[in-house]
């Protein structure tokens, strides 16, 4: 059986060097000293683990973060951080990484880490099978709950399924817009047609993003599109998602608009028309810019708009039960179910990013617990110290702060004397200590 491949990215030689002596024996271990060089070698090589450094000169973890996910975005990678950088390290986990480890190292935690994740990168696929089931049943997490919302956006679902018409989906960042096209999708009479996205950046380069979208014509570099056909032509029959639709180049909106009108395009550098038949969706985490000139937002007049997490509070224990049952099945594991101070937790988080970060959370309980069932300790502590909750004290009498750094003390000891408006007596009960 093939090793997995790890990729080390540190600027310090004595990190990389510990990591590659604790995981040598069972991967395959490569090493990068800057975030530059984490790229190339994630071009070369075929990496599914990537341990990697928030603070290095350069290029630093977090930009390095969010160009690796742009080569690959089914890498998974493991933020390491020092204690007064765990917050963060929790930022990083809302833009795409998967857990984060606390210098100095636990070698146990490192290893644990690197097989849960290695072991698993099948959650891709165990995501797309999901899909497939949803598309029967709309059994999606995050669609989960009682709530007139939650109910609302299936029956827009099952609407715009029924037709063709250009669609945009409104939502902050981390909201479920790329699972409400699918399952548009899904549903319509395309569903066994090709369903591709594309995310656009703020800064995307406008001749590589019109390439991208609608190909290279001839004359031109041809091997940079392979057979010259851009995502348009290749999802002709099917439906395409173009996320954030608002940092698209002026000439990229104009030129889907054309397709919209034409129901054809031309590739980049030709002036032959292409009959194409792709069902556009597109999504905006933003909305539109201050502009005079024509956009999709003047365009596509049916939408769809996405609340945020925090809106419907009263979805979230039905969701966090279904993402149990889908982690249980993708990570083989049998949690039986959450305790009601745990679930509080939850429910009083803000979720800043939304649905991905509450995935994400329970994700990381998963991997990092133990037990049958989630306890108010095993949830992580940048999730535990910002939720709104406060039935967790009860429990928060077990925590030791033994070992813990005086950075992180400090912040601790001053986030419970917050909550108990600087209530010295109950404090000290709260955190066991005299």
């Amino acid at each position: 059986k093939d090793r997995p491949f790890i990729l080390i990215v540190d600027d310090e030689a004595s990190i990389r060097e510990s990591f590659s002596l604790i995981l040598q024996d069972d991967y395959n271990i490569i090493t990068a000293s800057t975030g530059e060089a984490a790229l190339k070698k994630a071009v070369d090589n075929k990496i599914d683990l990537v341990f990697l450094d928030i603070r290095m000169p350069g290029m630093d973890g977090m930009e390095t973060l969010k160009m690796l996910k742009d080569i690959d975005e089914s890498i998974e990678v493991i933020m390491v951080t020092a204690i007064n950088d765990v917050q963060k390290a929790g930022e990083a986990i809302q833009i795409g990484a998967d857990n984060y480890i606390v210098k100095p190292f636990d070698v146990d935690q490192i290893m644990a880490m690197a097989k849960a994740l290695t072991g698993k990168r099948s959650l891709k696929h165990a995501a797309k099978q999901i899909r497939q089931k949803a598309a029967k049943d709309l059994s999606f997490p995050e669609f989960l709950g009682q709530s007139k919302y939650a109910q609302n956006i299936i029956q827009q679902i099952d609407s715009y399924a029924g037709t063709d018409t250009p669609l945009i989906i409104f939502g902050e960042s981390g909201t479920e817009k790329e699972s409400i096209a699918f399952l548009i999708h899904s549903r319509s009479r395309r569903k066994d047609s090709a369903f591709l996205t594309l995310n656009i950046s703020k800064h995307e380069n406008e001749k590589e993003l019109f390439k991208k979208l609608f190909g290279i014509g001839k004359g031109t570099f041809v091997y940079d599109l392979g057979k010259g056909t851009g995502m348009l032509e290749e999802s002709s029959g099917g439906t395409m998602l173009i996320n954030n639709i608002e940092n698209a180049p002026q000439k990229v909106q104009e030129a889907l608009i054309e397709m919209i009108d034409k129901k054809a395009i031309k590739r980049s550098g030709s002036s032959e028309w292409i009959q194409v038949n792709t069902r556009l969706i597109f999504s905006s985490s933003a909305g539109p810019r201050e502009s005079e000139e024509p956009s999709i937002f003047d365009k596509v007049s049916d939408s769809i708009s996405i609340a945020p997490l925090r809106d419907r509070r009263e979805d979230i224990q039905d969701i966090t039960t279904g993402l149990i049952e889908q982690y249980n099945g993708s990570l083989n594991r049998n949690i039986k179910g959450i305790s009601g101070d745990a679930q509080e937790v939850l429910n009083s988080y803000p979720w800043p990013a939304n649905m991905a970060e509450l995935t994400n959370t329970i994700k990381r309980v998963f991997i990092s617990g133990t037990k049958d069932n989630i306890n108010t300790l095993d949830m992580p502590f940048d999730i535990l110290m910002n939720s709104g909750a406060v039935s967790y004290i009860e429990e928060a009498e077990f925590l030791s702060l033994n070992g813990l750094s005086a950075e992180f003390d400090k912040e601790f000891i001053l986030k419970i004397l917050k909550r108990t408006n600087f209530d010295t007596k109950l404090s000290a009960k709260i955190l066991g200590i005299n």
